[in-house]
């Protein structure tokens, strides 16, 4: 039987030119994790990356404990890194993160919201009714949550946000795959956006909390199942 081929073969390996070999390792590996090309559990070598990207190992290192850091890989004494498996408990923690940060960031947002703000989160909510892909699903989703976070203009809290949505993309993938949640999804972004142009800040944010704890419990019911069955 012939050896199975590498999942690293898949990756990307083109390199800017303002971007530094450690970056482009960092994007590739994290593109491939998120998309399921490289599955959860598996072990990614460091000299396989090393050869497959032509740099040092030590160049691998680095770009293996940026990814550690996000939460893409684990690292394990003696055995190297692998890839984080999808884990209901991270993402319940993630969730609850997610809600808390996300409905303060629209609480600072909405009063400074311009009728331009409003607008782009519409047109973006219509690219989401027209969307089939999952990659775009997942792109304009996030562009609508960012659009209503952004006039906050609190960047520490905004870049804490987005570091978590990048982490929660894979749940996110699993999600939208596996369920038929996005009918809901849309029909509480459309409620969410109409209290923001009524300046209801109180309710805006209430039910953006429970919209993205709604997410989180349908996701981690989804992975329990999948762990049982």
């Amino acid at each position: 039987m012939a050896p199975r081929q590498s999942s690293l073969a898949a990756l990307p390996d083109e390199a800017g030119e303002a971007r530094s070999a450690s970056v482009v390792i960092v994007d590739a590996l994290r593109e491939g994790i998120i998309r399921g090309t490289l599955r959860g559990g598996e072990r990614v070598r460091q000299d396989a990356v090393a050869t497959r990207f032509g740099v040092s190992q030590m160049i691998v290192r680095e770009a293996f404990k940026h990814l550690v850091g996000e939460g893409f890989l684990k690292a394990e004494p003696r055995r190297g890194v692998s890839v984080a498996v999808l884990n209901p408990d991270e993402a319940w923690e993630m969730t609850q993160l997610r809600s808390l940060l996300e409905a303060q960031a629209l609480e600072w947002a909405i009063p400074e919201m311009t009728k331009a703000d409003l607008e782009i989160a519409a047109r973006t909510l219509a690219e989401l009714d027209r969307a089939r892909s999952t990659d775009r699903i997942i792109a304009l989703n996030a562009r609508f949550h960012e659009a209503l976070y952004a006039p906050a203009r609190k960047e520490r809290t905004l870049a804490i946000i987005a570091n978590l949505r990048l982490n929660f993309e894979r749940y996110l993938r699993f999600t939208w795959e596996e369920t038929l949640h996005l009918d809901q999804s849309q029909q509480e972004h459309q409620e969410i956006l109409a209290l923001c142009v009524a300046r209801n800040t109180e309710a805006a944010c209430a039910l953006l909390k429970r919209h993205v704890l709604a997410t989180g419990t349908l996701l981690v019911e989804r992975l329990k199942a999948r762990a049982a069955g």
